[in-house]
């Protein structure tokens, strides 16, 4: 029997993967479903008929064919627990499934391409999922309503940067790219180059977090002092000291470095915070602000929060004495308004 040549099984193995994999979370119709059925029988009975030619490739696959329902918005509970191109055992870690909605502590999360680790010519190369950065851990899921991850891994060790080479069209200077050494790189796409920036801006101020390297605001602002009044080369003379310069603090109003600013005299009223107002704060997100530095409240009035938790501002009626009324987990109470930083920045 003659063999089939090789560039033909490469073809007809890369045309079974594409009707197998390529179109299984796609929405078709009864006729087109019933088409690919017949289109991935038929591809079986010919690699059945030449084994010899298809002996590298597995010919008990027919579980592969399986639909799963894709009119389930990605909820279903059948949706499989990795994506066909990432193996378990390269960098994505095999933690319990969680749903998107139940995840806490959430810095940044949306809509965005993955780029498979293999395709073929016939294979979906960007695949659009649902991120979230979830403390130190990133996820990606079907849909904001899946109840398991597709997969997941811990950014600790990752570097983050924007990479303009990974495509060739419009989007090229909108992917960004999470690294490390020895271990998988993953690939992705946002909807425009600022969501992209925003995305490695978050994920890097994570990283630098874990590292005990906070960012500073204002990192290019640099003024060189010295024990003379010495201020960028503007040299006092000789002898006269510019003493206005210099301020007496007591010891204990000194902050020390790295440490939180002492929280200012809270304002103390008969009522109680404000309720909640009438917005929808699912969209709402400039009110939306994270910790900056651990906070215990000192009174029944005061809301207690970690670095890093998301804290929902409802109120600054008392901004003038550096306080907010803020919610968080259901608990309302007031905040101190310079241990928080802004969650989203839009």
């Amino acid at each position: 029997m003659r063999a089939i040549p090789e560039e033909l099984t490469a073809l007809i193995s890369d045309l079974e993967n594409f009707l197998c994999d390529g179109l299984k979370g796609e929405t078709l119709s009864k006729k087109s479903k019933d088409r690919r059925e017949t289109l991935i029988k038929r591809i079986k009975e010919v690699k059945l008929s030449f084994p010899q030619d298809f002996k590298d490739k597995s010919v008990d696959d027919s579980d592969d064919s399986e639909e799963v329902d894709s009119n389930n918005d990605g909820a279903s509970l059948q949706s499989e627990r990795t994506d066909k191109d990432d193996d378990a055992g390269e960098g994505a870690q095999q933690s319990p499934p969680v749903a998107a909605q139940d995840l806490t502590s959430i810095i940044k999360a949306g809509y965005l391409e993955k780029r498979r680790k293999d395709y073929s010519f016939f294979g979906i190369e960007w695949q659009k999922r649902w991120c979230a950065l979830s403390q130190h851990t990133f996820y990606y899921y079907g849909s904001e309503k899946d109840k398991q991850q597709k997969g997941e891994f811990n950014i600790d060790g990752y570097s983050v940067k924007i990479n303009s080479s990974l495509r060739k069209d419009s989007k090229k200077d909108c992917c960004f790219e999470i690294s490390a050494p020895d271990k998988r790189v993953y690939q992705f796409c946002a909807s425009s180059v600022k969501e992209a920036e925003e995305w490695v801006k978050q994920i890097d101020f994570v990283l630098r977090d874990m590292t005990g390297i906070i960012p500073e605001e204002d990192e290019d602002e640099q003024y060189m002092y010295d024990d003379v009044g010495n201020v960028r080369g503007n040299v006092e003379p000789a002898g006269e000291e510019n003493d206005e310069i210099y301020e007496e603090l007591p010891e204990d109003e000194i902050p020390a470095p790295g440490r939180p600013p002492p929280k200012v005299e809270p304002p103390r009223k008969s009522t109680p915070p404000p309720p909640p107002p009438a917005v929808d704060k699912s969209t709402d997100y400039p009110n939306y602000y994270q910790g900056l530095w651990d906070c215990v409240g000192g009174q029944p009035d005061e809301l207690s929060f970690k670095r890093g938790e998301s804290i929902y501002i409802l109120s600054k009626e008392y901004n003038s004495f550096g306080w907010w009324v803020g919610e968080k987990n259901g608990a309302v109470g007031i905040v101190p308004k310079n241990y928080l930083i802004e969650l989203y920045v839009l």
